[in-house]
């Protein structure tokens, strides 16, 4: 017995030092680089598009207060109740024909994505000088997970970025401040699992728009969010067998924009609507400016120039690196400077109203020059039945770059 147990100590003494020899392997850890989410290409309404999106000086309607939160409480110079509800929805999607020979991250190279959609939803309430509203902004693209770049082995990245919003008019609607919650999440998807990242910032948008005078002047502020991975109970840092990255990072915006009506009641162009001069008088204000016909001209030609300035990331790479080819591609480290102008036309008053635009687009890849687009397009009236039906289009030309717009809605 006393020789057995001594074989059995000296085996365990043998095989200890291989075991103690064993070092456990070291946890999986995200990549401290954060994947770069942008705005992606111009979209929103036919207007705003044709306009070459120099949109944050006008600040009109639903459709406007994605460039310019301030259009909240903007109220329309035809509104006649104290209430007021709009609603758009936008959807962009590269026909599978064409997605091999477009560029829409301005990379200087032809997308390899095999799918790539994006969508923009806005709902505005108005109740006398109050707005509360918010905004959606959704930008899918599919990337090949291998070489093979089956139908299943595709890695969807999904990038939104939205804001909740409230904004007051002072005074006679001359003066209006916004401010909102602006939220940048995206995620990761394989097959059924999916990784998520997402954080938020503070806005404030601003509008002035003197009565009797025939311009205005806006500024919106889009604060950097650093949205950090939202780390599930048991869920690992690792898609297609690589680390996930940190966060996700949205740059920080400066936009300033003017706009100056031209022609005959050019002076009308901020004038208060029905509904605003009547809350005046019942509220005793010392001056209310004349009632003008919501109808009288106020003139007949629209500029409008923006610039909007776009800060530099720390440790930003590209979307497509979430793919296991290559190493992360930088971008994003230099401040871009991105300069819009449009016009608008009433062509035939009160029945046709022509646009055109143009704008730089500054590329966040390293290397790569600025990229012009040339916009533009129309809007008919089409009759009225309850309220005033328009149709209208757009375009927007580039190099490696185009787009087409329809839409159907109100004559304003």
């Amino acid at each position: 017995m006393r020789t057995l147990a001594l074989l059995s100590f000296t085996a365990v003494l043998a095989l200890a030092p291989r075991a103690w020899g064993q070092e456990e392997e070291p946890p999986v850890e995200p990549r401290q680089e954060r994947l770069y989410v942008n705005s992606g290409v111009l979209q929103g309404s036919t207007r705003m598009v044709g306009m070459g999106g120099a949109y944050a000086g006008i600040a009109e309607g639903t459709a406007g207060f994605a460039s310019n939160l301030a259009a909240l409480a903007h109220r329309g110079p035809q509104l006649d109740r104290d209430w007021d509800v709009g609603v758009t929805l936008s959807w962009l999607d590269v026909p599978l024909s064409k997605r091999r020979g477009q560029d829409l991250d301005n990379d200087g190279l032809p997308d390899e994505a095999p799918g790539s959609s994006q969508l923009l939803f806005g709902l505005l309430l108005q109740y006398k000088e109050y707005g509360l509203g918010t905004f959606l902004r959704r930008r899918t693209v599919n990337y090949c997970a291998t070489e093979a770049c089956l139908e299943n082995d595709t890695i969807s990245v999904e990038v939104t970025q939205s804001a909740l919003a409230g904004a007051l008019a002072l005074g006679q609607d001359e003066f209006i401040v916004s401010l909102g919650i602006y939220t940048a999440l995206a995620a990761l998807s394989q097959g059924k699992e999916k990784w998520e990242y997402g954080g938020t910032g503070i806005s404030l948008d601003l509008l002035f728009r003197p009565q009797g005078r025939p311009y205005r002047v806006g500024i919106a502020v889009r604060p950097q969010v650093v949205g950090g991975w939202r780390q599930k109970e048991g869920q690992e840092p690792v898609l297609a067998g690589r680390p996930i990255y940190s966060a996700v990072v949205a740059p920080a915006t400066l936009s300033l924009g003017v706009s100056y009506r031209f022609g005959e009641g050019a002076e009308r162009y901020n004038r208060l609507s029905p509904a605003a001069r009547r809350q005046l008088i019942a509220a005793g204000a010392h001056y209310v400016p004349a009632e003008e016909s919501p109808d009288a001209p106020a003139g007949n030609f629209l500029v409008s120039a923006q610039v909007d300035l776009i800060s530099s990331v720390e440790n930003g790479v590209a979307l497509r690196s979430v793919t296991a080819f290559g190493e992360p591609e930088p971008v994003g480290r230099t401040t871009l400077f991105q300069p819009h102008l449009g016009a608008e036309h009433d062509s035939w008053p009160g029945r046709v109203r022509t646009r055109l635009g143009i704008f730089v687009e500054p590329s966040a890849f390293n290397g790569q020059v600025p990229r012009p687009h040339l916009t533009g397009g129309f809007e008919v009236f089409l009759f009225r039945y309850w309220e005033d039906w328009a149709v209208s289009a757009s375009f927007d030309l580039a190099r490696r770059y185009s787009n087409v717009g329809f839409s159907l809605g109100f004559w304003r």
